[in-house]
């Protein structure tokens, strides 16, 4: 308390970083309304805090619903450091990816019942898709949140999306609980996981997840791009590509093998 009665305690600065760490927290989408209420800021001074990052780069709104967010210039602001370490295992595998099939390649963490997209790789002739690195996405439509969510037992799967809804983003998109978990079965059983115009209309996404020593889902790796370009009869080649780069990713880390179809595991360096 003593900190704010100094002269040197820029009043501002600390609204600023309130206000982001507010919007961090979200871990989606923020609104102006919301934020002043939470931060019991007066509406006007939240506007001219967001209008100025906004101009900085640090946030963009969203031109349809008016909702803002932190943008990847502000990704120091969101920092993990075993992330870092993900990252720099996971790159090798991703390049890899990236000059054989020549799409997007994502890697992206569960955080706060979302995926967050910590390194991506773009295609040489892949469409703009709308994930960005530190941005988030949902788990229940996207190929990632789906392969790291079949790894759920189903009652965390209903919890998680209790405080995350089964929002629809396309027709394609799963907003029925049961009819998730039965999906998610057939994605632990296979090992990977299809977003199929879930997420994003006219794109098409493969994902393996990456496990943690007690088998547990702490990040995936996946292939993503227009369906012109990952036609359904190419989506078992992209999987089990997918799977092997990802169970690499896993032992190198001193994670859980994850599972992998029998003819990836024959692949896979020995030793």
């Amino acid at each position: 308390m003593e900190r704010t009665l100094n002269r040197g305690f820029l009043k501002v600065v600390a609204k600023t970083l309130r206000l982001m760490e507010a919007m961090d927290s979200s871990g989606s989408e923020s609104r102006l309304t919301d934020l002043s209420k939470s931060l019991k800021m007066p509406k006007a001074t939240v506007f001219r805090i967001l209008f100025t990052l906004e101009s900085l780069g640090y946030v963009r709104q969203d031109q349809g619903t008016g909702a803002y967010r932190l943008t990847e210039k502000a990704g120091w602001f969101h920092r993990d450091q075993s992330w870092d370490t993900l990252r720099s295992v996971a790159r090798p595998f991703m390049e890899r990816l990236l000059s054989r099939f020549e799409q997007t390649v994502n890697l992206g963490v569960l955080d706060r019942d979302q995926v967050l997209y910590v390194e991506i790789l773009e295609g040489l002739r892949s469409i703009r898709m709308l994930a960005t690195v530190n941005t988030y996405a949902p788990l229940h439509c996207t190929a990632i949140g789906k392969s790291m969510l079949a790894y759920f037992a189903p009652e965390e799967v209903a919890e998680t999306m209790k405080r995350r809804p089964l929002r629809r983003l396309t027709a394609n998109t799963i907003v029925s609980l049961p009819h998730l978990v039965r999906h998610l079965r057939k994605i632990h059983s296979r090992g990977y996981a299809v977003d199929d115009e879930e997420a994003e209309r006219g794109a098409r996404c493969v994902a393996a997840a990456i496990l943690d020593p007690d088998g547990k889902p702490v990040a995936a790796i996946s292939v993503s791009g227009p369906i012109s370009h990952i036609q359904r009869g190419t989506v078992k080649e992209i999987a089990e590509a997918v799977m092997g780069g990802c169970a690499q990713v896993s032992e190198q880390m001193g994670f859980a093998h994850p599972q992998i179809h029998p003819s990836v595991e024959a692949r896979l360096p020995v030793g």
